[in-house]
């Protein structure tokens, strides 16, 4: 047995367990559950209206008659059910409180811009003083607002900063030899971009070093872009690499680089991915050109970035597990297996262009996704006639980093604890990346200053984190989880906002538990652009852009951000939200306040609103008698997830036999908590029907505090169940059976990812242990309800 198995309990009588078996029976199923939300009344009264009869006879009349008086009769009886029903307030949405409509009252565009013109002022990279100078501000802003017990903790990571940076053809026909010129160019009505080697084009957590050899085209650079290219008879070894920002995190191009023989790596902006190319029509809102002319990439921006292998790991990658505080032990970076072994460079397009003209005629063309939106060139796999030369030489230092912490103490239970997060660090001026979100983190402080001056206490304690050093890694939210062992015994929920606005679009990824609330609250935020509420918008979006769906599309959460420490390590259930748009300034020297004010959020109308649903969010988690969690929901998640892997066990065959799988002990574990769950929502109706009239905690009757306080722990603490201190082989920093990042993708969610990589590895000893695994967490969970 693998150390650290435990035994299952006794799986349930497989008669209990019946239910759809077919895919599409499941689907309809569960299409049915969504269209059928709890809060939608039991009985639309209109239906129960009666029209009036058409013939006038006498016996018409009193038949009419008797049958309206019975019909009333039957309608009163089933008004006082459905009254008494409604008592229980199963999911019936409560109205906005006192304290509420001042949350939605408070919040100040102009406010909101004032504080983003003072954060984009410099650019301020992780480690800077210009970061420390933004960190102690943003201390001193919440202490003048009234949150006094708001610190700065540091910690000590490895970071690295760009020394010097070379790269172009320098072998071959001269025609195709040139030096890149690796700097973005300024624009004369935008003041910040007028020195453009403020912050040098780099990657972070790139490897320090040299590289010399011919190049390749490797599309996104994923691991089937490679292995297209060895099946094509493509000598990879030693040579460079030339992908394309899209598909995959960046690190994840790097490392499959790597893994494939690679010397170096190039990564550059594609203009049909984040340029103006194909950036016609609906959801698009501005011209579909380059900045500044429109929001979109142009010829010479670059995307800067991490290459940390951030599947593998988040934070500090020389602390592992533990806070890079200033006397920590450390690991060799040569021996972290996070860190990349070959150097890389971001590019922008103007570039990457003769690199791509070098490679015309040569190799292999891709089909399908291969073609950019380059015009002058075919984009063949090359590899290029002459040598090109790489050089990334980086200043590699444990450097100090800050975390700007407030603290408002819950008046009720102190104990348990709601965090809002948002980084602070930008790799260059960061208007939509981060500042979007530090500035309505300012606002919402304000807010909630406000809020205590009325007398108002949050019920449960608020914490506001301005995170550091997230480019890198997810630095400052990683240490700070890993330093503070109470989370995992108090911590809630976690709100994380990084890029608040850059567009109109609500987009937003969370634990399924919090659906819900994510829901209501959005239905009571009026949206700027229509008028309506930002449900309704958002629904629109999903409807006109994805699969029609019922209800908003809420994303899984995958990596990119700081919920990953708060979610995938200790499992605390997560939510992250953002306003989208035509944002082609990503990491650039331009995602500036002069492109914020132009196109991203003219009139600062998407930050203020940002900062209500940000402030509802809390103050309905800080202050409901009852947390707003449905455990009902996630265990539909987990019963849809179920069938994602019957399907991806199919997708694995490769000789035509039928790969496919049933995973019976997660369907049983995963049937177990619906039963469960449900009845303990059930069993909820009494103990909500008697607090619904109350918003805050403090003014519920002490005779029910018992009670609430079983109720409440157990819906806390219901995720928790679903840590597998085991963790995901080669990556156990990960410990949650239901989401990872992808192994290969990066940002995007991997479901059940220990059994997930299994599979991919053909390990089907390995397969059966982590399917046991998970199992045994969902029911643990389950059981955790009872």
């Amino acid at each position: 047995m693998p150390e650290g198995y435990v035994a299952l309990p006794q799986d349930e009588d497989p008669g209990q367990t019946s239910k759809p078996t077919s895919f599409i029976d499941r689907a309809k199923q569960w299409w049915h559950h969504q269209n059928n939300d709890e809060r939608a009344p039991l009985l639309d009264r209109k239906r129960m209206t009666l029209q009036p009869p058409k013939r006038k006879t006498l016996k018409v009349i009193i038949v009419t008659v008797v049958i309206i008086l019975a019909l009333l009769a039957v309608g009163v009886v089933l008004a006082l059910w459905i009254d008494k029903d409604d008592n229980n307030q199963a999911g019936k949405q409560r109205p906005l409180s006192e304290t509420e409509q001042l949350m939605l009252d408070f919040p100040s565009k102009d406010n909101i811009r004032d504080y983003l013109k003072y954060y984009t002022s410099e650019a301020h990279l992780a480690g800077t003083e210009a970061d420390k100078r933004r960190a102690e501000w943003t201390r001193d802003k919440f202490i003048e607002f009234g949150i006094s017990d708001s610190t700065i903790e540091t910690y000590y990571p490895l970071l690295n900063y760009p020394v010097s940076r070379r790269f172009g053809i320098v072998s071959g026909p001269k025609e195709f030899q040139y030096e890149a010129e690796l700097r973005e160019d300024p624009v004369e009505e935008d003041p910040t971009s007028h020195d453009p080697d403020v912050v040098p084009t780099f990657h972070g957590y790139s490897k320090n070093g040299t590289a010399l050899g011919r190049v390749v085209y490797a599309n996104y650079g994923r691991v089937e872009d490679f292995q297209f290219l060895v099946d094509h008879g493509i000598d990879l070894n030693g040579t460079i690499a030339l992908m394309r920002y899209g598909g995959a995190f960046r690190g994840l191009k790097v490392r499959a680089a790597q893994v494939f023989g690679c010397a170096g790596a190039l990564i550059y902006s594609d203009p049909i991915d984040d340029g103006p190319i194909d950036k016609e029509g609906y959801p698009h809102v501005n011209p579909a050109k380059g900045y500044p002319e429109g929001p979109w990439r142009s010829p010479s921006s670059a995307q800067r970035g991490s290459v940390q292998f951030l599947s593998l790991t988040a934070g500090d990658p020389l602390t592992p597990g533990y806070a890079a505080t200033k006397d920590a032990p450390r690991l060799n970076p040569e021996d972290v297996e996070g860190l990349a072994k070959i150097p890389s460079l971001p590019l922008s397009y103007r570039d990457a262009l003769p690199l791509l003209k070098a490679m015309e005629g040569h190799g292999v063309r891709g089909e399908h996704d291969w073609a950019g939106g380059l015009e002058e060139v075919s984009y063949f796999s090359g590899p290029t006639e002459g040598d090109a030369y790489l050089e990334n030489i980086v200043d590699n230092k444990i450097t100090p980093i800050w975390n700007t912490i407030g603290v408002i103490e819950g008046s009720e239970d102190p104990d348990r604890v709601i965090v809002l997060g948002n980084h602070r660090d930008a790799w260059v001026y960061g208007a939509v990346d981060p500042n979007s979100g530090s500035s309505s983190m300012i606002e919402l402080a304000r807010s909630f200053g406000e809020l205590l001056k009325t007398g108002w206490r949050p019920a449960r304690t608020i914490i506001l984190a301005s995170w550091d050093a997230e480019e890198y890694g997810l630095v400052g939210s990683t240490e700070w989880v890993e330093d503070h062992d109470w989370l995992k015994d108090k911590a809630v929920t976690y709100i994380n906002v990084d890029t608040a606005v850059s567009g109109p679009h609500f987009v937003i990824q969370a634990s399924p538990s919090l659906n819900q609330l994510i829901y209501e609250v959005t239905s009571l935020v009026q949206d700027p652009r229509t008028g309506g509420s930002v449900y309704d918008a958002w629904a629109e979006l999903t409807n006109r852009t994805l699969t029609p769906s019922p209800k908003p599309y809420i994303g899984q959460l995958g990596s990119g951000s700081d919920f990953v420490p708060f979610l995938d390590h200790l499992g605390i259930s997560s939510i992250s939200l953002a306003f989208t748009g035509d944002y082609g300034v990503y990491h650039s020297n331009y995602d500036s306040f002069h492109w914020m004010e132009k196109f991203g959020d003219p009139g600062f109308h998407y930050h203020a609103t940002m900062t209500k649903i940000w402030g509802l969010l809390a103050l309905r988690l800080a202050d409901s008698p009852i947390l707003p969690l449905h455990p009902v929901d996630y265990a539909d998640a987990l019963d849809d997830y179920v069938d994602y892997l019957v399907e991806f066990t199919t997708s694995l065959s490769t000789d035509g036999a039928d790969s496919s799988r049933s995973f019976p002990l997660l369907r049983k574990a995963v049937h177990k908590l619906k039963k469960i769950a449900v009845k303990f929502e059930k069993n909820l109706q009494s103990l909500e029907s008697q607090v619904y009239s109350y918003s805050h905690l403090a003014n519920v009757p002490k005779s029910l505090t018992s009670s609430l306080r079983k109720v409440n722990d157990r819906l806390a603490f219901f995720e928790r169940g679903l840590i597998d201190p085991e963790g995901i082989q080669n990556r156990e920093w990960f410990k949650h059976i239901a989401y990872a990042p992808g192994l290969w993708t990066g940002y995007s969610s991997q479901v059940f990812p220990a059994i997930t990589d299994a599979l991919e590895d053909n390990d089907e000893e390995l397969v059966k242990h982590k399917e046991e695994r998970a199992a045994q967490c969902i029911r643990g969970a389950a059981d955790s309800l009872r």
